[in-house]
C-alpha cells in the first residue's frame, strides 16, 4: 500500500491499479478510525483534500497543488475498503478525481497540479490572522473530530479549539509537529485541507443554533494554494462565515502567518442539519 499524505495519519492507496472501461484509473483506498469528524466518518476537509494524493499519483512533473474543487455527496466511512479513481481532463495538469464506497459515490473533485496560484484575495481573513488571539472553547458536537475535537482517537488529533471573536469570526493557532510536513519541512496540503474546514463550520455555528439544527455538513470545498507553508512554525487558520440561505451555509477560511502572509484560502459550502450523521466504523 501507498500512503496517501502523510504516513502518520495511515490512509492507504493500493500500490496496484486497474484502468475501469469508462477511463478510470482505479485503486484500493482505506481510510482508517481515527480521522473522524463525526463519529465513525472521514473529516470533510480530509474527504475533500484526498483528491490531491489521489491525482498525484499519475502526475509525472512534481508541480505543487494548485488547487482542488471537490463536491461531497455522501460521509466516508472509516476503516471499510473504498474505491480512488482518477483520470486525466483535456486540459493540462487538470485531473478528474472520484472516491467510492462500492457504486456509491463519496466525493468528486478536480484537481490542479500546476504550480502555486499567484495572487491571493482573502485580505480582509488575512488582517483578522493579525489580532489576538481569543480564549479557546472546546466543543462537543463533534468530541473526536481529528481537527477540532477534545477528545480525538487518533494519536495527531490537533485538539484545535474554537477561538471565537465577537464579530462571529474565528482566529486560531496551528503549529504542525514535523512528522505532518515533508522532507523539505513544508506542511502536506492535505493537513492544510483539513485544517480550513472546522473554522469554516464554527464561524457558521449561531446561524445553524437559530434554526434549530445540530451542526452542519461539508457539501463543497474550494482550496487554493500559494506558497509553502512551514511545520514547526506559529501560524493562523481564520474562518468567517459569509452568507447563508436557510440551511445552505457559505464561509471561508485562510491560513496565514503572524505578518498576515497567505498561505492557502478554502471557500466552504455547508448545509445545516437537524441531526448529525454517525456510525460504527469497522475495527
Amino acid at each position: 500500500m501507498l500512503s496517501a499524505g502523510p504516513p502518520e495519519l495511515g490512509i492507504e492507496l493500493g500500490v496496484d491499479a486497474t484502468i475501469t472501461d469508462d477511463g478510470w484509473l482505479e485503486r484500493h483506498l482505506l481510510a482508517p478510525p481515527g480521522l473522524d469528524g463525526p463519529p465513525g466518518i472521514l473529516q470533510g476537509g480530509l474527504a475533500a483534500g484526498l483528491a490531491a494524493p489521489i491525482a498525484r499519483l499519475v502526475e509525472r512533473y512534481r508541480a505543487p497543488l494548485t488547487s482542488i474543487d471537490a463536491r461531497l455527496h455522501a460521509p466516508t466511512p472509516l476503516g471499510e475498503p473504498l474505491r480512488a479513481l482518477v483520470r486525466s481532463t483535456d486540459e493540462a495538469a487538470r485531473y478528474e478525481v472520484e472516491t467510492r464506497h462500492g457504486d456509491t459515490r463519496l466525493v468528486s473533485a478536480e484537481v490542479e497540479l500546476a504550480g502555486y496560484e499567484p495572487s491571493p484575495r482573502a485580505f480582509d481573513l488575512a488582517e483578522l490572522g493579525r489580532s489576538s488571539l481569543p480564549d479557546p472553547v472546546p466543543q462537543h458536537v463533534f468530541p473526536a473530530c481529528f481537527i477540532c475535537g477534545p477528545e480525538p482517537t487518533h494519536p495527531h488529533g490537533q485538539r484545535m479549539h474554537p477561538r471565537y471573536r465577537r464579530d462571529g469570526a474565528i482566529v486560531q493557532p496551528w503549529v504542525v509537529d514535523p512528522e505532518l510536513g515533508d522532507e523539505r519541512s513544508v506542511i502536506d496540503p492535505l493537513m492544510i485541507s483539513a485544517v480550513l474546514d472546522c473554522p469554516t463550520v464554527w464561524a457558521s455555528v449561531d446561524h445553524v443554533y437559530s434554526l434549530g439544527h445540530e451542526g452542519a455538513l461539508l457539501a463543497g470545498y474550494h482550496l487554493r494554494l500559494f506558497r509553502d507553508a512551514p511545520v514547526m512554525e506559529p501560524l493562523r487558520v481564520v474562518g468567517r462565515m459569509d452568507d447563508a440561505d436557510g440551511a445552505k451555509i457559505r464561509a471561508r477560511a485562510v491560513l496565514v502567518d503572524e505578518d498576515g502572509v497567505i498561505y492557502a484560502v478554502v471557500s466552504a459550502f455547508h448545509i445545516s442539519v437537524a441531526h448529525l450523521p454517525g456510525r460504527t466504523p469497522v475495527s
